[in-house]
């Protein structure tokens, strides 16, 4: 080999040397800059990326409103029947309960328009105190509706005829008699299916008019509750 090839070799081997030192090195400096900067600056992007992209994600409220009280339809003052049913309007959706004197009862869900219907609602005897309250989806429940007032009542009502007496006789000059009674407070009283004025203190007095012969009369007490008593005399017009 000549001088000169032999300088040549040597060079390159050195260029290659020189090449492989430099490579070590920035091998050895960037394991470093993995290690004390790389991972820390990467949890810092982990963090800002995970911070924008909340920043643009749809915050959840919960609803905590509660809805409005419900409507409940009016009831009658008095019934006779032991169960009844009670109508009303509320937030669609929503679950009615109904109370009874302080008693949870019954519930219902109420339709798309708000309306609802819970049927077989049973009463205590004399007064019943009922309101109703909405609860929605999300556990929100309303204040108390209106309160109201039913009386379950089944006893007929008291009712006594004082004149005239039965298969009492009249004659031609007293064709036009009177028939009085009493009953109880708040009764409807008919004679003969005519409704007769019954005073505060359930007294009743209506004129009649007799026809010759036989004459039925027949007097009804009807209470509140739909509850009645029925007499019926005879008198006789000669």
């Amino acid at each position: 080999m000549s001088p000169k090839s032999s300088r040549l070799t040597r060079k390159q081997e050195a260029r290659s040397l020189r090449r492989a030192v430099l490579f070590g090195f920035l091998t050895v400096l960037l394991a470093l800059a993995l290690v004390f900067l790389g991972i820390p600056a990467l949890i810092r992007m982990a963090i800002f990326i995970g911070s924008l992209r909340s920043s643009y994600a749809p915050v959840e409220t919960k609803d905590i409103l509660p809805p409005a009280p419900p409507s409940l339809k009016p009831l009658p003052e008095a019934t006779n029947k032991d169960q009844i049913e009670i109508q009303g309007f509320t937030e669609a959706g929503t679950t009615v309960e109904i109370f009874l004197n302080g008693v949870p009862k019954q519930k219902s869900i109420a339709e798309a328009d708000g309306s609802f219907l819970i049927s077989h609602v049973k009463l205590n005897r004399d007064k019943n105190e009922i309101y109703a309250t909405a609860t929605d989806q999300e556990g929100n429940t309303s204040q108390k509706s209106g309160i109201l007032i039913i009386y379950f009542d089944q006893t007929p009502p008291e009712l006594t005829i004082n004149e005239p007496v039965d298969n009492s006789t009249f004659y031609a000059e007293e064709k036009v008699i009177r028939i009085q009674g009493e009953t109880e407070e708040d009764v409807t009283i008919t004679i003969n299916d005519h409704f007769v004025i019954v005073d505060a203190e359930g007294k009743f007095n209506s004129s009649f008019t007799l026809s010759e012969g036989e004459n039925k009369i027949k007097v009804v007490a009807i209470d509140k509750a739909n509850n009645q008593t029925e007499k019926e005399i005879t008198v006789i017009l000669e």
